[in-house]
């Protein structure tokens, strides 16, 4: 169990034991915690045939629960695009069914947020008449997108994001150097920050920045590449924020600590072409997020939006300190 998660297990393992644990529980809390293997930790300790010193890990439920198979934990793990209604009406007939081993069942829906309309309805009509010793655990990293009906039904438990000294001590000991800059470039997230750099994020995000950098100054075929390379990671979008906001604090010559320390020279750089471009080109990226999302509804060119704003950054400005790209270039209502 991750060592932020351990306190938050302790706590229902005595729920648990207690007899104090409601039919439905919500796990919510920032993405990458692992609240999916809280989730599953917690199924475990339910379905142990030894409740006072569950899970002891000997009992046949607990086996087949290590081997992953146990007839009474069923599971929606959230990987498809959405939870749809016939996925929780499927789990809602298991949920009514007798326990195979006899002593309650599980049902674990992780990323609960991404449940349709028609899917919350149909969950909160589970809630509503709960079957037997039927626990429902949800995970939510969103948990606001949720029915209110929905939350009011279950018990809330809410896991604190960890100390960035928590997060470091682990990730040191997963082998991973990793300093307080990652950690703002993932929200503080210990399993994205570890994902980040296993994958060699960070070395990439040093050449996007360098490259959007240049293109301030020197505009030329880079401008192709850097968009490609945006459109295929939209992550490397938030990459750039941080560094117009830094850049930006260093313009207006404010006092604060920077987002991405580690390429304070590279702000500096950018600080030189002054406020009202910088400001300008951050209002534009924060509206070019805001419509690349799927959420927005309407039909977009991501790479035509993507284009015009990288073109107006590399537009020479007209004199120090003074640009003429305005937030709202290039994008249309």
């Amino acid at each position: 169990m991750y060592p932020w998660l351990s306190a938050s297990l302790l706590q229902l393992q005595a729920r648990v034991r207690e007899g104090h644990l409601g039919h439905a529980l919500l796990l919510k809390g920032m993405a990458g915690l692992g609240k999916g293997l809280l989730a599953g930790e917690l199924s475990r300790i339910i379905l142990c045939q030894h409740t006072n010193v569950a899970p002891c890990g000997h009992c046949h439920a607990c086996r087949l629960h290590a081997a992953g198979n146990h007839p009474d934990l069923h599971m929606l793990t959230g990987e498809e695009r959405s939870i749809g209604i016939d996925a929780i009406r499927g789990l809602g007939r298991v949920l009514g069914e007798s326990a195979r081993l006899g002593h309650g069942k599980v049902a674990i829906i992780m990323q609960a947020e991404k449940m349709t309309e028609a899917a919350a309805n149909a969950l909160l009509k589970t809630l509503e008449e709960p079957a037997g010793e039927a626990t429902l655990v949800l995970t939510s990293s969103r948990s606001e997108r949720l029915l209110p009906t929905i939350r009011s039904r279950c018990q809330q438990w809410l896991l604190p994001q960890p100390s960035p000294t928590m997060v470091l001590a682990w990730l040191a000991g997963e082998g991973l150097a990793a300093n307080q800059t990652v950690l703002n470039l993932n929200q503080g997230s210990p399993l994205h920050t570890r994902d980040y750099l296993a994958r060699g994020a960070d070395r990439q995000r040093q050449q996007v920045l360098e490259q959007f950098a240049a293109l301030a100054q020197q505009p030329g075929p880079a401008l192709s590449g850097l968009q490609s390379s945006l459109l295929e990671q939209p992550e490397q979008l938030h990459w750039l924020h941080l560094l117009l906001q830094d850049a930006l604090q260093l313009a207006l010559g404010l006092q604060a600590p920077l987002r991405l320390a580690d390429v304070e020279p590279l702000s500096r750089r950018l600080g030189r072409l002054g406020p009202v471009r910088l400001e300008s080109t951050l209002a534009g990226l924060v509206e070019l997020r805001r419509i690349l999302q799927p959420a927005s509804g309407r039909p977009l060119n991501a790479g035509l939006q993507l284009g015009l704003w990288l073109a107006l950054w590399a537009r020479p400005a007209t004199g120090p300190h003074h640009d003429t790209i305005h937030s709202g270039d290039g994008f249309a209502g």
